[in-house]
């Protein structure tokens, strides 16, 4: 049961990925703006809490273009 729930959080960031952080580059004022709206979402999300870090949530999300 484990593996499935590693699964659906994998999905789901993928989805976010996909379709949330180009809308978040799409009507942010600038790129900053975007990752501070995609962060805030991330950091919200059981998707991406339960396998990231603050710290590496943070970098990853500082690495998006």
């Amino acid at each position: 049961m484990k593996f499935l729930f590693k699964y659906w959080r994998t999905l789901q960031r993928a989805t976010d990925m996909d379709t949330l952080w180009p809308a978040c580059k799409q009507h942010a004022e600038d790129l900053d703006h975007a990752k501070a709206a995609f962060y805030f979402h991330a950091s919200n999300d059981t998707a991406w809490t339960k396998d990231y870090t603050k710290e590496e949530l943070i970098n990853f999300v500082d690495q998006l273009r």
